[in-house]
């Protein structure tokens, strides 16, 4: 699967509000399914490492630069 599908499919999946943004309770989702047990410890930084504009939340480009460093 190409990246950006992977991400298009990710960000379908864990933006459940449909807002355009993964929120933090998503992102904790996110990072679970990502990381499985070890992601639940490390998502406060995460987050604060990927949310590059400060806006409390993560958007499709945002998760596109996670899902290259983080699971690639």
């Amino acid at each position: 699967m190409e990246l950006n599908q992977w991400v298009d499919e990710l960000f379908e999946v864990f933006d459940e509000d449909k807002d355009g943004v993964i929120n933090r309770s998503e992102f904790v989702e996110l990072i679970d399914c990502l990381l499985q047990d070890k992601g639940i410890r490390m998502c406060e930084s995460i987050f604060k490492r990927f949310d590059t504009n400060h806006d409390n939340s993560i958007s499709k480009e945002e998760l596109k630069e996670m899902v290259i460093e983080l699971a690639l």
